[in-house]
């Protein structure tokens, strides 16, 4: 379930959830479908798209409201921040369109075989800012440093799942195999052709795996022990890349600035210089206002586009999200294994409430792991229960569970035979996070939770504490950006890296390989598993649902994007965009 393209939302991250996030430039997740959800294309009656002639030159100045990893290798961190400026300089195999139908991107063309076991790839003509060409050693070079052990256990990388399908994978993993070339895995056919062969059949595997990879340059990495590439000066600001910008400044966390990439295998881009900083989001409207920022790729509130559409200048517009916001549970604590107490929370929070009050109607109410977007999104017609706010109903299902209410109010843990007091952890920075604590707190405590806030901590040390598996969390407020393709893995199987709940569920895990399988070839019969899938998750409830949340983009009328690269996740491909003069 990792995000491909040029832009802020590139990869799959952890997002501060609740934080209304939005995607940049590069290829935004969804579906072909129409949304079902609350938000609207909106605008201040500004043009949103340009007509005119482009112009070369000048500065784009993005923001974003929380600092970014120094980890620029692609893969080696897992933030979306860190993403948003990887994104930038990277480019994937594969790519969207405004219709968000994959595209060719690095991979130009690709066939499969006829037992759907291999797909050949060749390469576009692409080049490296430095003139060498992007060949299939460049591929390999990247997917051996995926399935690498440094990556998987000295790195702590978790992406490694993307080559997981390939043939020696396991090999790779754990140090018997150095090269897919060696394991049948990966053969180079040319320098801009190879094959990729799967251990299985995998109906999902290019788009939501292969499609995803930003390859990263062999001849300048490869005399570095991936061990080391974290600790490497090229991991802090990378020196040759493969995108439209590259970096010309890294300033910590705090900001980046690129150049236009002349080498640049799509065309170099008008706009000569970019630069993404950390801004509060409390400043973020006012530097829109007053210029000093012409587009904002996370950051902005809901409480902000009211405002927001009142500037002069300033392009408004909330489309839905295809990802999620959700409260965590570790799943394997006493507290929360059996699935009724997990039910009963998802009941007993009045989600709608939030939604209207706090995120000012920008965003749907959802109760499984599709949002409304997907075109695998499974509804209450399908037999998706909606958890529709009922405290009387929670309360049944914590008294079939054994939580028997106290005298003073709140209930008994039976697990320990005390009152049960959750916590719950969350973000700082944005008082919109805090005001949906608070509410949740509210919430559970009608039905006899009692739920302590543990005080805010930076985005960061939240997603490493999550990612660690700390015990100091138990409960904590996150969200998810999907890929386009709504393939489970990654995120659901019991094994996968951002399983952050432990969710060990055999049914749950035969389910989603029946998602790819032969049969699931067939787009229809792909859907038909994927709703089975969805309808056991949301049984079991293995984490609270919350709700999709609506995107804000929010960017100065001087930026012109023209109207074939603006999907409903965002717009696309930034050599295309210019500022007017």
């Amino acid at each position: 379930m990792k995000r491909i393209g040029k832009g802020s939302m590139a990869t799959i991250a952890l997002a501060a959830s609740l934080t209304m996030l939005v995607a940049g430039c590069g290829s935004g997740g969804g579906s072909t479908n129409s949304s079902n959800g609350t938000g609207s294309n909106s605008s201040n009656n500004t043009s949103t798209t340009t007509t005119g002639q482009p112009v070369d030159g000048g500065t784009l100045t993005m923001a974003q409201g929380t600092k970014f990893n120094d980890e620029l290798i692609p893969d080696m961190d897992a933030s979306l921040y860190t993403a948003n400026v990887v994104g930038y300089a990277f480019d994937p195999l594969m790519n969207i369109d405004k219709n968000l139908n994959f595209v060719s991107d690095l991979a130009q063309t690709w066939t499969w075989s006829s037992d759907k076991k291999t797909v050949t790839i060749t390469l576009a003509n692409a080049n490296w800012s430095d003139g060498q060409p992007v060949t299939s050693d460049d591929v390999l070079f990247t997917m051996n440093y995926l399935a690498s052990k440094a990556y998987n256990t000295t790195l702590q990388g978790q992406y490694g799942y993307l080559v997981g399908p390939v043939v020696g994978s396991t090999r790779i993993g754990n140090g018997k195999a150095t090269s897919f070339a060696s394991t049948g895995g990966f053969k180079k056919i040319s320098a801009k052709q190879f094959s990729i062969t799967f251990k299985t059949v995998d109906a999902a595997v290019l788009w939501s795996d292969i499609s995803s990879i930003q390859p990263i340059p062999e001849h300048v990495l490869k005399n570095i022990p991936i061990s080391s590439w974290n600790t490497a000066s090229y991991d802090k600001q990378p020196t040759v890349v493969d995108g439209p910008y590259t970096f010309k400044q890294v300033n910590g966390q705090d900001s980046v600035e690129y150049t236009a990439n002349p080498n640049y295998f799509q065309g170099k881009p008008h706009i000569t210089n970019l630069v993404i900083k950390t801004v509060s989001p409390d400043v973020v409207p006012g530097l829109l206002a007053n210029g000093s920022v012409q587009y904002v790729l996370s950051g902005l509130k809901p409480t902000d586009v009211a405002k927001l559409k009142q500037i002069p200048g300033i392009v408004v517009k909330t489309p839905p999200e295809n990802g999620f916001s959700y409260l965590g549970i570790k799943d394997y604590l006493p507290e929360f294994k059996n699935y009724k107490v997990r039910q009963a929370l998802e009941y007993g929070l009045n989600r709608q409430a939030m939604v209207d009050g706090i995120l000012k109607g920008l965003g749907t109410p959802i109760s499984g792991p599709l949002p409304p977007v997907s075109w695998a999104a499974a509804t209450t017609a399908d037999g998706m229960n909606p958890y529709n706010y009922n405290p009387t109903k929670a309360g049944q299902l914590l008294d079939q569970a054994g939580w028997k209410m106290g005298s003073n109010g709140f209930r008994i843990d039976p697990s320990t035979g005390k009152e049960a007091n959750l916590t719950l952890s969350y973000s700082s920075g944005d008082p919109t996070v805090q005001a949906e604590a608070v509410a949740i707190q509210s919430d559970l405590a009608k039905i006899g939770i009692k739920v302590t806030l543990n005080s805010p901590m930076d985005f960061n040390t939240l997603a490493s504490k999550v990612e660690s598996n700390d015990k100091s969390i138990q409960m904590w407020l996150m969200g998810w950006s999907l890929s386009i393709d709504p393939d489970p893995r990654g995120l659901w199987m019991s094994t996968d890296a951002f399983n952050f709940e432990r969710w060990k569920n055999k049914t749950s895990d035969q389910m989603i390989n029946a998602t790819w399988d032969a049969a699931a070839f067939n787009k229809a019969d792909r859907k038909a598993a994927l709703i089975k899938w969805q309808l056991y998750v949301n049984q079991r409830m293995p984490l609270i649902f919350l709700w999709a949340p609506d995107n804000v983009f929010a960017y100065s009328s001087k930026l012109n994007i023209p109207n074939k690269d603006f999907s409903s996740q965002g717009p696309l491909n930034i050599q295309d965009w210019w500022l007017t003069q």
